[in-house]
């Protein structure tokens, strides 16, 4: 499996992208955001995986196709600390019958 590392921003389905550059359609859904502030890249780590220890089992949600996202809302110079928010699309998880 391969990972894509990508730079993007949010445009409306009806803006004009140049021709140079890709775009990726998601569609509509649910949305899990973990807010972290910290030391950075350490608090963004930490959020990562326990979003996979904690959150995910604990809860009736499951990754859905798309991608995650990482936004940096703030952060020092020297990038030291951050605010970042990830972003990780879910959709409810389906019991199978008999299944509690």
């Amino acid at each position: 499996m391969a990972l894509a590392y990508l730079h993007g921003v949010a445009v409306d389905a009806s803006a004009e992208v140049p021709a140079d550059l890709d775009v990726i359609d998601l569609l509509a859904g649910a949305w899990v955001v973990f807010r972290t502030s910290g030391p950075h890249p350490a608090a963004l780590q930490d959020a990562f995986a326990a979003s996979a220890t904690e959150w995910f089992p604990s809860n009736p949600w499951l990754l859905r196709p798309g991608p995650s996202i990482v936004a940096i809302l703030d952060r020092a110079p020297d990038f030291s600390t951050a605010t970042c928010e990830l972003w990780f699309p879910i959709e409810r998880a389906t019991l199978s019958p008999g299944a509690r």
